[in-house]
């Protein structure tokens, strides 16, 4: 359990850094966060805020993908990463303020390999994931596509959506829905080789 419980933290704190940055780039943001930034625009509320409320809604919908009870614990998992979105854009990375297209450029390229990995690390703990994660996962056993394709059809889904909030869709947004299935593809069978290693 203490093994699990670690990558979990570690997992969602690369998550929430790896979303903060892409953010931070002033590109557009990853499809989901980019609905989030257009929800906080037009409701007035925070980042996170948003990132929980819609990750609450998907807890639902993955329900009934999964024909599952609904899974309320994972809402705990969306709180956190609101939470520490809103501490990385607010306190944490306040300073950071990327001058130029390369800079912003660098700050979405390492926000995606961070966020990738941060998914691919806390996925392996099997504690209640990002509802946004367990959206793939649904699509991934429920129409029998791999990882890669499932992240892609999930993203597709957000962008729609966060098109029409009017929200953060740049070419950030289209560069993440292209590279993170790739990288959460290649990372996730090391970070479980190095889960199995460390439970032992």
């Amino acid at each position: 359990m203490k093994v699990r419980f670690i990558f979990y933290c570690i997992g969602l704190f690369c998550l929430s850094l790896g979303v903060s940055l892409i953010i931070k780039g002033d590109l557009g943001a990853a499809p989901w966060d980019a609905l989030a930034v257009g929800e906080s625009y037009l409701f007035h509320l925070s980042i996170g805020t948003c990132i929980f409320i819609n990750g609450c809604i998907l807890i639902c919908i993955n329900a009934i993908l999964l024909k599952e009870r609904i899974e309320w614990l994972a809402a705990l998992s969306i709180f956190v990463i609101g939470m520490l979105v809103d501490y990385w854009i607010t306190v944490g990375l306040r300073t950071l303020e990327p001058i130029g297209f390369l800079q912003q450029l660098g700050l979405v390229l390492m926000g995606i390999l961070i966020l990738g990995i941060g998914i691919s690390i806390y996925l392996q703990a099997k504690l209640p994931s990002s509802p946004m994660d367990t959206f793939m996962v649904a699509i991934h056993y429920r129409f029998g596509l791999n990882l890669r394709n499932s992240r892609l059809l999930n993203e597709a889904i957000a962008i729609t959506l966060a098109i029409l909030f009017h929200g953060a869709v740049g070419i950030a947004t289209v560069i993440v829905a292209c590279c993170l299935g790739f990288i959460i593809h290649f990372f996730y069978p090391i970070m479980e080789r190095m889960y199995d290693k460390w439970s032992l």
